[in-house]
């Protein structure tokens, strides 16, 4: 007994030092070596368990004797097969998560949705491979960090604000905390290369639609925007350069193109799509703030929402400072980003008027150098036409200030010689730049100088139909010439769009503010003409313009969703309840104009989806008093007339309550 326990106990010992390095190996950290284990074993469970010898066939169980005894024959795998194994089903499993992420991450591109994190199986494997010590957990630390707290710079540069004392208080809690977030940050360099990778390369839209459309845009329409939107020649350039530039730019052709009505819906998704991505970022190069330049400017329902952004994103970059930055330095780099600041404080102008909100940019632009800033050395004629607009928005932001918002009070009769002050100042602006203005454009033809003319009655229109503000019957004495001056000046608008050949082949082209403004024109005329008929114009005049505004716009080749084209159908709806015939007695076409007694047109359009939402923003309520707000801020091409009609019929004791 004690020689067989010295027997067991002797190999008892160097079996469990021989398991011991095979199992320390397997268990290893990856990046150490694994050992192999090379032993094969072919013998069945059976012929192992007798200890006898197992006669297996190359083509492998059952052996002769199993199939001799009609046993089972099975051949346990070595720990080595199982590893091989399970190593190719996890390559394959991993290929195939692989391959739908992929899928996935470029539906989710093609919908405009927000990309996809990487796999972390991903980052396992890079960090498997990189020659590093440290784990790959790293990289998702690096994210948590930035989720749960403010990045801070560790050693930030040095100015020489640094010797003074801060003169804007945010730089003392950013002395204190070195949040990367309070510091304004810088513009990134322009030109930087990068591949392509945008919706054209992804098959959204075909490359000669692109072509076509970019060729549109470059040789057509950026004369209308002062030729500051588009600074490449090619296509190719433009998408190497920015993408959300050349989205916006082939958004803003497909809108004016009749062949491109399915393609404007894609170039549109990209772009909101790449708007949203980049509403968190919080650096801009000078094509970010052309592309939503542009999109403000031509896009009415994106218009509100990115002038505000662009704005506010520009003053971060300290972009607002450019305009006398570019007076100082008069280098091509300042003058740039001052047109660009220019043509946002344009738009902002524009919006507020249409919105009759207050606008965002509230720098006193008459006290800018304009002269000093047309005499740079790298100023063009383009520069002109863009400084007219900023000096004519000045006036007009001057008149906005004056009369306030529309709270359906009648303005006092001492505001008869303020409005008599700016109609000079309207006359001084368009006497100065009709001379200085180029007559001829190459792209445009003489639109700069006849635009100016149209921007002036325009203007005029603006500051004379505030007269109208409050007034349920007659006009009174003292505004009769301001209100007679507001109908004249909306019909030399028409008669400039239906006779004049650079203005009306400019409709395609011009910025949505003019189109919008111009259905202002058309109501504003269908109103006065029925409230106060002989006495300022007369029904069949009114109607006559409109007409003839109808038939030009039906004739111009333009998408089915510009403004001009939408405007057709409310426009006709209009006409219909001016002509005498129509079957629609006054009563129904005073409530519906006008209103009744002390009710709005608001009230008589109660039912909320007659008016849709305009730019995600419901549009405000009509009323007698021919308030501004009510009348800027609608599209007839939304007035679902029909419905209200239909309406009357079904309920008509509701309605006359």
């Amino acid at each position: 007994m004690s020689k067989r326990s010295r027997g067991n106990s002797n190999h008892e010992v160097p079996e469990a030092s021989f398991n011991a390095p095979k199992r320390v190996a397997i268990g290893a950290h990856y990046d150490q070596p694994v050992a192999h284990i090379s032993r094969n074993i072919r013998a069945c469970t059976t012929c192992r368990k007798h200890k006898i010898k197992c006669l297996m066939d190359d083509t492998g169980p059952p052996c002769r004797r199993c199939t001799d005894k009609k046993l089972s024959c099975v051949v346990s795998k070595n720990l080595q097969t199982i590893i091989d194994e399970k190593t190719e089903l996890s390559e394959a499993v991993l290929a195939d998560l692989e391959f739908l992420h992929s899928a996935v991450k470029e539906m989710r591109s093609v919908a405009g949705m927000p990309d996809l994190p990487p796999l972390r199986t991903s980052l396992l494997s890079e960090g498997r491979d990189s020659s590093t010590s440290q784990p790959p957990i790293t990289n998702f630390q690096y994210v948590l960090d930035e989720v749960n707290g403010p990045s801070c710079d560790n050693s930030p540069k040095l100015t020489p604000e640094d010797d003074r004392l801060p003169h804007a208080p945010i730089h003392s809690l950013y002395a204190l905390t070195k949040m990367r977030a309070l510091r304004s940050p810088e513009n990134p360099k322009d030109g930087q290369s990068k591949p392509i990778d945008d919706f054209i390369s992804r098959g959204s839209i075909q490359q000669a639609d692109a072509e076509r459309l970019f060729a549109l845009y470059r040789d057509r329409l950026d004369g209308f925007i002062y030729s500051i939107g588009c600074r490449y020649q090619s296509l190719d350039e433009l998408r190497r350069k920015s993408s959300i530039l050349s989205a916006a730019t082939l958004t803003v052709a497909a809108l004016h193109d009749p062949d491109a009505d399915k393609v404007y819906g894609i170039c549109s998704s990209e772009l909101r799509r790449l708007t949203e991505k980049s509403m968190l970022q919080r650096s801009g190069d000078r094509d970010y703030f052309r592309a939503l330049s542009i999109a403000s400017y031509w896009l009415s329902d994106l218009s509100w929402t990115l002038s505000g952004h662009a704005i506010r994103r520009a003053t971060e970059c300290n972009v607002h400072n450019s305009f006398s930055r570019a007076i100082k330095e008069q280098t091509e780099d300042a003058i740039d980003y001052a047109r660009i600041w220019s043509i946002l404080f344009v738009c902002d102008q524009h919006l507020a008027i249409l919105y009759d909100r207050p606008a965002i940019i509230q720098d006193e632009w008459s006290t800018q150098d304009w002269e000093g800033f047309l005499q740079a050395p790298f100023a063009t004629a383009q520069d002109e036409r863009l400084m007219s607009q900023v000096e004519l928005m000045g006036v007009v932001r001057s008149i906005r200030q004056l009369f306030g918002p529309d709270k359906g009070e009648a303005i006092p009769r001492v505001y008869a010689s303020q409005i008599g002050h700016y109609n000079r100042q309207l006359d001084q602006w368009i006497a100065k730049w009709t001379t200085r203005l180029p007559e001829q454009h190459p792209a445009i033809g003489g639109f700069p100088r006849k635009g100016a003319l149209l921007h002036f009655h325009f203007a005029q229109l603006y500051l004379f139909s505030h007269v109208f503000r409050g007034q349920s019957d007659a006009i009174p004495s003292h505004f009769l010439d301001s209100a007679s001056m507001a109908v004249t000046a909306a019909s030399a608008i028409i008669d400039m769009l239906v006779t004049d050949p650079d203005i009306s082949s400019g409709i395609v082209g011009m910025p949505s503010y003019l189109i919008s403004m111009t259905a202002f024109c058309c109501m504003f005329l269908a109103k006065v003409a029925h409230k106060y008929g002989d006495n300022l114009i007369r029904r069949d005049q009114a109607r006559d313009k409109i007409t003839q505004l109808i038939e030009h716009l039906r004739s111009l080749s333009m998408g089915k969703w510009h403004l001009a084209s939408l405007m057709i159908g409310g426009l006709e709806k209009v006409l219909t309840l001016l002509a005498p015939t129509n079957g629609v007695d006054d009563t129904i076409l005073d409530v519906i104009l006008n209103g009744d007694g002390n009710h709005g047109f608001g009230d008589a359009m109660s039912v909320e989806h007659m008016l849709p939402r305009v730019d995600g923003n419901p549009c405000p309520t009509w009323d007698t008093t021919f308030g501004l707000s009510p009348i800027f801020g609608f599209d007839p091409a939304y007035l679902d007339v029909d419905g209200y009609l239909q309406s009357i019929a079904m309920f008509p004791n509701g309605e006359s309550q």
